[in-house]
C-alpha cells in the first residue's frame, strides 16, 4: 500500500497547530510502521520551500526505509500519484494545502484522507466577530486582507480555496477527519453535503520540544528566577486570541482587586500597564518554562477548532480561565472558570471568581481533565495512524 503524506505543513512560515498536528501523526506513524511491512509513505514537499519542522525533512528521515520524498515543485499532485501509484493521499490540512500550486485536486483516482482543523474563514465572515477590533484598528484590517491576497499570488493559486477544497472532498473515495464535534458541527453547517463522511479524531499532543534548562529570554530569565506569580496570555496581538479585552479586564482587576498581580502576555513589544510583562514571541522552550511557571492561563480566544494552549498548560496541574465559546468547552470540561469572550466585565468576573477560588481544587479539575483528554488523544492517534497504514477507510 503507498500511501502519500502532506508534509508541506512542516514547510510553514512559522510554528503553527496544524504543521504541529502533522509532525505528531507522521512521527507516530513511523514507530507503527515495522507492523506494516507492505505500506510505504511517501512525503509529499516542495525543494523550493525550508523545512521549519527538521525532524521531517529529507536529511533527517534519508535512513528510513519505507519513506520517500517526492517534490510537488513544478509537479502536480495528481502527476505524483500516477507515476507512485498512490494508494491514499492524507492532507495534513485542508486549508493551507488549498493555498499551494498543486494543481487540480478533483478526480485524483486514489483514496483521499483530508483534515479539516477548523473553517476560520467561513465562521468569521458570518459572525463578523473581528469587525468591532478591526473599527478600532483599521489597519489590521488592511494588513489581514492583503496577506490572504499575497497568499494566494506567491502559491500561483488563483482559484478560490472553498472551491478548490470542495473538489479534494468530492473526490468518490475520500473521508474528513476533524479534530473536535465543534469543528463537525462547523463542517456540517457550512458543507451539509458531506455531513455523512466526517469522523472526529482528537488532534493529538504536539511532539513536546526539548525544553532546555537555560532559559533563552532573560526578561523570562528573570521572571522565574525571582519566582514572581503571573498570569499567562499568549499571542496576546493575534485578533482571534482577544488580548485586548483580556488585558482591558486585568488591567481593572488590578485596580479594583489586586494590585499586586501580574499578567505576562507574548506578542505585545512593550508593557502596557503596570502589572503587565509584554515579552516578544518566544521559543518552544520558552513557552515550556512559561508553562511550567505560570499561576494560570488566561484563554479569552474567539475561535478555535480545537485549542492546544490550555491542554499543554493543564499538563503542569496550572488552572485556566477560558472563553466559553467554539470547542473550548468540548475539550476543557468542567476545568476552566469560563467567561464570555466578548464581555471584558465577565472577563473581569472571571478574575474575582479565581481569586476566591480554591487554588488545589481548581488544580484538581484540571488534573482529572487532562488525564481524560489526553487519553482520547492517544487513542485516536493511534486509530488514525492504523486507518492511514492499513489503507482503509471509515464508512
Amino acid at each position: 500500500m503507498n500511501l502519500l503524506f502532506d508534509q508541506t505543513g512542516a514547510q510553514a512560515t512559522f510554528y503553527n497547530g496544524a504543521a504541529e498536528y502533522a509532525q505528531s501523526v507522521f512521527l507516530n506513524m513511523l514507530s507503527m510502521l515495522k507492523n506494516y511491512p507492505d505500506t510505504k509513505i511517501f512525503s509529499l514537499y516542495s525543494s523550493a520551500r525550508k523545512f521549519r519542522y527538521e525532524a521531517l525533512s529529507p536529511d533527517a528521515l534519508k535512513d528510513q526505509e519505507h519513506v520517500t520524498f517526492v517534490d510537488y515543485h513544478n509537479k502536480t499532485v495528481k502527476e505524483i500519484i500516477k507515476e507512485n501509484n498512490i494508494d491514499l493521499l492524507f492532507i495534513t490540512c485542508a486549508q493551507s494545502f488549498c493555498d499551494l500550486a498543486v494543481g487540480d485536486l478533483g478526480d485524483l483516482g486514489c483514496k483521499v484522507v483530508v483534515v479539516i482543523h477548523d473553517l476560520y474563514v467561513e465562521e468569521m465572515e458570518n459572525s463578523k466577530i473581528e469587525y468591532p477590533h478591526y473599527i478600532k484598528h483599521p489597519w489590521r484590517f488592511i494588513h489581514n486582507s492583503l496577506g490572504r491576497v499575497k497568499v494566494r499570488l506567491l502559491s500561483g493559486t488563483t482559484t478560490s480555496r472553498h472551491k478548490i477544497m470542495r473538489g479534494l472532498i468530492e473526490n468518490n473515495d475520500s473521508i474528513i477527519i476533524t479534530v473536535s464535534d465543534y469543528t463537525k458541527n462547523s463542517i456540517e453547517y457550512f458543507f451539509p453535503d458531506y455531513s455523512d463522511r466526517i469522523f472526529v479524531f482528537y488532534s493529538p499532543m504536539k511532539v513536546c520540544p526539548f525544553q532546555k534548562e537555560e532559559i533563552d529570554n532573560a526578561r523570562l530569565r528573570e521572571i522565574v528566577r525571582e519566582k514572581k506569580k503571573y498570569f499567562l496570555l499568549l499571542s496576546a496581538d493575534r485578533v482571534t486570541k482577544n488580548g485586548e479585552r483580556m488585558l482591558n479586564a486585568f488591567k481593572r482587576y488590578v485596580k479594583n482587586c489586586d494590585s499586586s498581580a501580574l499578567v505576562v502576555t507574548t506578542g505585545y513589544k512593550k508593557d502596557m500597564f503596570k502589572g503587565h510583562i509584554a515579552l516578544p514571541f518566544l521559543s518552544s522552550s520558552d513557552i515550556e518554562h512559561l508553562y511550567q511557571n505560570c499561576h494560570a492561563l488566561l484563554y479569552p480566544s474567539l475561535f478555535e477548532g480545537f485549542g492546544y494552549p490550555p491542554i499543554e498548560v493543564m499538563r503542569f496541574d496550572k488552572p485556566v480561565l477560558s472563553s466559553n465559546v467554539c470547542s473550548m468547552p468540548e475539550i476543557l470540561g468542567d476545568a476552566p472558570i469560563y467567561f464570555s469572550p466578548v464581555y471584558e466585565s465577565s472577563m473581569y468576573g472571571a478574575l474575582r471568581k479565581f481569586n476566591s477560588s480554591s487554588y488545589e481544587k481548581l488544580q484538581e479539575q484540571v488534573h482529572k481533565q487532562y488525564e481524560k483528554v489526553h487519553r482520547r488523544q492517544n487513542d485516536d492517534l493511534k486509530k488514525l495512524s492504523t486507518i492511514l497504514l492499513n489503507g482503509s477507510l471509515l464508512k
